[in-house]
């Protein structure tokens, strides 16, 4: 397959994201339609594609290889089934479904039908990110044993995702949570083991769910500590949109994925490794450095479905995170910690 012919699911603020993408920085995949919401026929008209009417009628189409879902999270699994039916290739985006169940009816359908079943995380792709996790990889800090995760907001960002507000399509918990759980297990570098979390609303406001702390233990034994919160009184926390604390055996990465990555090691003082150029989601959304990480991600996907080989994201990996936030709902409703693999 030389190109990857993509329809586009989606023509919200995601979408266009994707659309922009493709049009300007990735080689081999081409966008061919959308479908969509009611924005749909501009966004097409824009990117000089066509506009479809539904989902069915886009995955009927021969020129559509693969799909790239950028709907509402309750969308995603009837989509990424009906196109691994269809014997679509799928990049879906985060969270991968509402729930675990849900995940595990995906990742069948793709199986099945043999397609590839890729999701949406583009923290990995960030570039303090990207960098820190290849330093673990490389052993600069010897082997993980601790990791603090912050992402705190007195607001929640103004973008046209208002179905984020209705309490069906998970809270802030999902929408954030998969980010934030996909994060800790990748840098942790195992599966967990047990969690224990409580998850609050202390004001009134719009989006459910909005503030959450979880404590994790990994089957290796690294521990994790993960706090969200969208109610922070203004002015909020300087530098802490999204900021990690990794410790290692021999040394310490200080992560902000919007910021700078710094690094101390044998014995030496904390010095820059980089700095992420401001990325402005509401004013410049189309900016490269804001896309970076998205079209790095479709690139990823657009080789693997070349290559047939597996995405660096797998579907496997998008349904634990949201295993995760399962496990951090029931511990929350119960009070209870929760083992890991959950039991149904």
């Amino acid at each position: 397959m030389e190109t990857v012919r993509i329809g586009l699911v989606g023509s919200g603020y995601m979408g266009r994201t994707y659309a922009e993408c493709l049009k300007r920085y990735t080689t081999g995949g081409r966008l061919t339609a959308i479908t969509g919401g009611s924005r749909a026929p501009a966004l097409a008209a824009d990117y000089s594609v066509e506009s479809v009417g539904t989902s069915e009628e886009l995955l009927s189409r021969n020129d559509v290889d693969a799909v790239l879902v950028a709907s509402p999270h309750s969308a995603h699994v009837s989509q990424v089934i009906q196109a691994a039916q269809s014997k679509k290739h799928v990049l879906v985006e985060k969270p991968m479904a509402l729930d675990t169940a849900e995940c595990d009816n995906m990742i069948r359908a793709c199986r099945i039908a043999g397609v590839t079943l890729s999701v949406i995380q583009t923290v990995r792709f960030r570039g303090t990110v990207a960098r820190a996790k290849r330093m673990v990889d490389e052993g600069r800090i010897g082997p993980v044993r601790m990791i603090r995760l912050n992402t705190l907001f007195p607001w929640v960002p103004s973008t046209s995702k208002d179905w984020t507000k209705l309490d069906d399509e998970g809270g802030l918990i999902l929408d954030q949570g998969a980010h934030n759980f996909d994060f800790l297990r990748w840098f942790a570098g195992a599966e967990a083991a047990r969690l224990f979390a409580r998850i609050a609303q202390f004001q009134e406001g719009p989006h459910p769910s909005p503030t959450a702390m979880a404590q994790i233990e990994f089957k290796n034994g690294v521990l994790a500590n993960m706090w969200m919160s969208f109610e922070l009184p203004e002015p909020g926390v300087e530098n802490s949109y999204f900021r990690a604390l990794v410790v290692g055996s021999k040394g310490m990465l200080d992560i902000d994925g919007f910021g700078k990555l710094r690094v101390a090691f044998d014995g030496g003082p904390w010095r820059l490794v980089w700095e992420q150029p401001t990325i402005d989601y509401i004013n410049r959304p189309l900016a490269p450095e804001r896309l970076e990480a998205f079209y790095t991600q479709v690139q990823d996907f657009i080789d693997s479905v070349k290559h047939q080989r597996p995405p660096a994201v797998t579907g496997e990996d998008g349904r634990a995170a949201v295993e995760l936030i399962d496990a951090a709902r029931r511990a929350s409703a119960t009070g209870h910690a929760v083992e890991l693999p959950l039991r149904p």
